[in-house]
C-alpha cells in the first residue's frame, strides 16, 4: 500500500488522528483494513436494514430479549484453573449491558444457522411453493382454516348433498385470499400440494418469533425470493466481524484511539462516535 498514512488520514478525516496513530509504531496498512472492514460492516447492516428492517446494530435491551435462545444464552468461558465451562449469560450478565463484539457473533451464527436451515429444507422438500408470492403471517391461518373447513365438507350423515356448493364456496374464499397465486387453482385439485407447504410456512412463523426481537420478516423475504441472499449477507456480516477481531492484536493502540471497541458495539456502527469515510 503506497502512503498508508495518507489514507488512514483520508479514512478518518483527521490527519491529527492519523499523527497519533502513526506514533503508536503499528502498521497503518493494517489500519487501513480495519477501518475498510468497519466500512463494509457499516454498509452490510444498512443494507439489512433498509431492505428488510433488521437491524445488526444490536441493542442491549434486544440482546437481553435473545438470551432465551439457548445457544446464544449459554457461552463457553476458561474458569480459574483454565478449564472450558458452560455459563449462562442471562445469570451472569446485567441486564442493559453493553453487547460485546462476542455477543453479537453468536447471534450472526445462529440466525445465520437458522436461514441455512430453512434454504435446505425449503430447496429439498419444498422446491415448487405455490402460494409463496402472496403467503404472510396472517394469510398462513386463514389458509388452514380454508383446508380445515375443506377437509370437513364430506362429514356429517348430509355431507355427500352439500359437498359441493360448499366446497365452491371455499375455494372462492382461499381464491380471494390468494388472488395472484393461479396454479394454487382450484384448491380442490391442489389440496395435498397446498397441505404440505403450509407445513414449510409453519417453520417459518416458528422462526420469526424466535427472532420477533430483531423484527425478521421471513415471509417477506420469502415473497421476494429473497432467502438465500439474506443468508449471503449475514455470513458476509460474519466473516467482516472475524477479520476486524483477527487483525486487532497488531493494531490494538490504534484501534483504541479511533474509538472502536469490543466491549461494546455500539461505535462500531455508529458513524457520529466513529467518523470514517468510505473511500
Amino acid at each position: 500500500m503506497r502512503d498508508p498514512k495518507r489514507i488512514v488520514s483520508k479514512l478518518l478525516g483527521d490527519k491529527a488522528k492519523a499523527d497519533r496513530l502513526e506514533a503508536t509504531g503499528e502498521p497503518l496498512e493494517l489500519v487501513a483494513e480495519v477501518l475498510r472492514d468497519i466500512v463494509k460492516s457499516r454498509k452490510t447492516r444498512n443494507w439489512l436494514l433498509n431492505t428488510y428492517a433488521i437491524d445488526l446494530a444490536i441493542s442491549p435491551e434486544t440482546f437481553d430479549q435473545l438470551l432465551d435462545i439457548p445457544q446464544i444464552n449459554f457461552i463457553e468461558t476458561p474458569n480459574r484453573s483454565l478449564e472450558m465451562e458452560v455459563v449462562s449469560l442471562k445469570e451472569t450478565r446485567n441486564p442493559g449491558d453493553p453487547v460485546t463484539v462476542g455477543n453479537l457473533n453468536s447471534v450472526l451464527r445462529e440466525l445465520y444457522r437458522n436461514l441455512h436451515e430453512i434454504n435446505e429444507t425449503r430447496s429439498k422438500d419444498y422446491p415448487d411453493l405455490l402460494l409463496a408470492k402472496e403467503m404472510s403471517s396472517e394469510l398462513l391461518h386463514q389458509a388452514s382454516a380454508k383446508i380445515a373447513a375443506l377437509n370437513g365438507t364430506n362429514r356429517g350423515p348430509m355431507g355427500f348433498l352439500l359437498a359441493g356448493w360448499k366446497t365452491k364456496s371455499i375455494e372462492r374464499e382461499f381464491q380471494k385470499l390468494f388472488p395472484e397465486s393461479e396454479r394454487a387453482h382450484p384448491l380442490r385439485k391442489n389440496q395435498a400440494q397446498v397441505e404440505q407447504e403450509l407445513e414449510f410456512y409453519g417453520i417459518l412463523k416458528a422462526a420469526e418469533k424466535k427472532w420477533q426481537p430483531i423484527g425478521l420478516d421471513l415471509f417477506r423475504i420469502l415473497r421476494e425470493d429473497a432467502l438465500p441472499q439474506a443468508q449471503e449477507n449475514i455470513e458476509e456480516m460474519g466473516t467482516q466481524l472475524w477479520n476486524i477481531v483477527y487483525k486487532h492484536p497488531k493494531v490494538q493502540q490504534s484501534i483504541a484511539i479511533t474509538g472502536i471497541q469490543f466491549s461494546d458495539v455500539e461505535p462500531l456502527f455508529d458513524e457520529a462516535k466513529v467518523p470514517v469515510n468510505n473511500i
